[in-house]
């Protein structure tokens, strides 16, 4: 399988650990880094490239299997990613760095500032890697396991049981046309989705002891009609964060695609709250 196909803005390329990453660069002044879920692209940040270019650099990535970007042989993870974000910054020499990070992309995101005292603010929307665990955990995502295991087997109900699904993952008005592309993408997309859902499974992939060494201000979005990375089961870990602020969203998983106008005038308050722009 190759990825070259997904949606993307993706316009550029850099080779990180011998793979090509696609990724898209537009703007000057403060630096914003995002990072998306499993299954999406840097298409998903479409709307953020509405802000002020002379203000802002925003830098949205393909993951490695994901857009544009090469595919890979490794277990889809935040640990995984987080080397190559970490990289990605090293290499493009980038400074001060805003990163804005959706499901694994939020937790990809928290191990980054973990390990860089660079990056200066998180925007964390619906991230993985906070769930509280215990018995529930395990049974839930060998769940999505196999039901992503019947995509790569190319069971003929998955299109449509993969459309009921995604559904309930970016659930407003707003998010259809790139849903729809998501749902046309379902067979495609299976392997990537079976293959981050084992990996979400390993006890490396809680995030939870490493909020500790996060020290920026973050800023949470939730969307509470997120049926499977529940508010219920992250809010005790959220809440631990030093300097955070929560913000509520009646929609699914992806502010920036469900719910763009709201997200843009929140996240620009909040950072403008922080005095942090150049």
């Amino acid at each position: 399988m190759t990825a070259q196909t997904f949606p993307s803005i993706a316009d550029k390329f850099i080779e990180l650990n011998q793979q090509k990453i696609a990724y898209k660069d537009e703007g000057q002044g403060q630096i914003l880094l995002c990072l998306h879920a499993v299954g999406h692209s840097s298409k998903g940040f479409s709307s953020l490239y509405r802000l002020a270019s002379n203000t802002f650099r925003i830098i949205s990535i393909d993951f490695p299997g994901h857009g544009k970007s090469d595919c890979t042989a490794n277990t889809i993870s935040a640990t995984y990613f987080s080397e190559l974000v970490l990289k990605f910054i090293d290499t493009l020499k980038l400074k001060d760095v805003i990163i804005i990070g959706n499901s694994i992309g939020g937790a990809t995101a928290i191990r980054v500032a973990s390990h860089n005292e660079n990056i200066k603010l998180l925007s964390l929307s619906n991230p993985g890697g906070l769930d509280k665990r215990g018995w529930l955990a395990p049974l839930f995502l060998n769940y999505m396991v196999k039901f992503f295991r019947k995509g790569v087997n190319d069971r003929p109900t998955f299109q449509n049981k993969f459309k009921s699904y995604y559904k309930r993952v970016l659930v407003t008005e707003a998010s259809v046309p790139r849903r729809n592309e998501i749902i046309a993408d379902a067979y495609r997309l299976a392997p990537l989705l079976e293959n981050a859902w084992s990996g979400f499974k390993s006890e490396k992939e809680d995030e939870r002891p490493l909020i500790k060494s996060v020290h920026c201000p973050v800023l949470i979005t939730w969307g509470v009609k997120d049926q499977f990375v529940r508010w219920s089961r992250n809010k005790n870990a959220i809440k631990q964060f030093k300097n955070h602020k929560i913000i509520h969203y009646k929609i699914g998983h992806t502010p920036y695609v469900e719910c763009p106008d709201l997200f843009l005038k929140d996240f620009q308050e909040f950072i403008n709250g922080k005095t942090i722009l150049h």
